[in-house]
C-alpha cells in the first residue's frame, strides 16, 4: 500500500446519511484499516473511537450500563487498565487518578462527563488539522444543543456543557436572552433555527445532515491521504447515529428521555452524548 492509500480509498463505497446497509460497521472498518495504515495513521483513526472506550471504562467502574463493542479496547484490556492506569490513553490517566476515590459515590453521568472533558481538551492538541477541526466542530455543536436543552428545561449549563475551550466557556456564561452566535460558523446558527422542531426525528435528521455537509467541506482539500479514511469512519458513525435517532425505536427512546427531563428535571445518564 502506498502512502496515499489510493487503492483502499477508491475501493470504499460512496455513503449517504440515509444508508441502512453500507457494507461496513463502525468496528469492521477500523479492523480493515488496521491492516493497511501506517502505525501513526492508524493511531489517528483510533482517536475517533475513544468516546466508546470512555463509555466502557465508566461502565466497568459503575457496572450498570451495556458494553459497547466499537471501542479500541476489549473488556479485559480496560480491566487491566483500571489496575494499571499508565496503560490508558494519556488523557484518561489523570481522570482515573483524580476520581478513583469517589467512584462509589459518583454517578455514571458525572464520571462520563469528567472523562469526556479530559478527552475534549486533549483533542485540541491532535496534530492532524482535519481531525482536530472536525472534533472541535462536532463538540461545539453538541454543546450548543446541550445548552439549548438546558435553557428549555431550566437546567444549569455550567454542569452540562463540556470542555474548557473558548466556545464551551462562552455557553456556560451566556443566558438565553443574550445568546449571540454572530462570530460562530453558519452551521451553529442553523442549529438554533431547527432546535424547536416538534418532530424529534426530523430535527435530529436535519442536524445530522448539517454535520454531513460540513464534513464534505472539510474534506475537499484532501484526496488520497489519511483524511478521506478518517472521513469515512466519521460518516459511518453519523449513519449509525442517524439510524438510532430516526427509526421508530430511536424516536421512542428520545421521547422517553425528554419526558423524563420534563417530569423531574433530571438529565438522562447519556445526555452529554446527545
Amino acid at each position: 500500500m502506498n502512502e496515499g492509500y489510493y487503492y483502499l480509498i477508491t475501493s470504499l463505497p460512496d455513503l449517504s446519511l440515509n444508508d441502512k446497509n453500507v457494507g461496513y460497521t463502525v468496528r469492521s472498518f477500523r479492523e480493515l484499516a488496521a491492516e493497511h495504515l501506517t502505525p501513526s495513521d492508524y493511531e489517528l483513526l483510533t482517536y475517533l473511537y475513544y468516546p466508546y472506550d470512555i463509555q466502557n471504562l465508566v461502565t466497568l467502574i459503575k457496572h450498570d450500563h451495556p458494553w459497547n463493542n466499537n471501542g479500541n479496547y476489549s473488556r479485559e484490556e480496560l480491566e487491566l487498565c483500571l489496575q494499571e492506569p499508565e496503560r490508558l490513553p494519556v488523557f484518561l490517566q489523570p481522570f482515573v487518578l483524580e476520581s478513583q476515590k469517589l467512584w462509589e459515590k459518583t454517578s455514571f453521568k458525572t464520571l462520563l462527563n469528567a472523562a469526556t472533558t479530559h478527552y475534549i481538551d486533549w483533542t485540541h492538541t491532535i496534530p492532524n488539522r482535519f481531525l482536530r477541526t472536525w472534533l472541535t466542530f462536532d463538540q461545539n455543536l453538541k454543546n450548543l444543543l446541550i445548552w439549548l436543552n438546558c435553557q428549555k428545561f431550566g437546567l444549569d449549563p455550567k454542569e452540562e456543557v463540556l470542555g474548557s475551550h473558548y466556545e464551551a466557556e462562552f455557553l456556560r456564561q451566556t443566558k438565553a436572552a443574550e445568546i449571540n452566535l454572530k462570530s460562530w460558523d453558519f452551521q451553529f446558527r442553523e442549529a438554533l433555527n431547527h432546535f424547536d422542531n416538534p418532530d424529534i426525528a426530523v430535527r435530529e435528521l436535519i442536524i445530522n445532515e448539517m454535520r454531513w455537509h460540513h464534513l464534505d467541506e472539510l474534506l475537499q482539500p484532501y484526496v488520497f491521504g489519511i483524511e478521506p479514511l478518517l472521513g469515512f469512519a466519521i460518516r459511518l458513525q453519523l449513519i449509525n447515529r442517524n439510524l438510532t435517532d430516526t427509526e421508530e425505536p430511536g424516536t421512542r427512546r428520545l421521547n422517553e428521555l425528554l419526558s423524563g427531563v420534563m417530569n423531574d428535571y433530571q438529565l438522562p445518564e447519556n445526555f452529554a452524548d446527545r
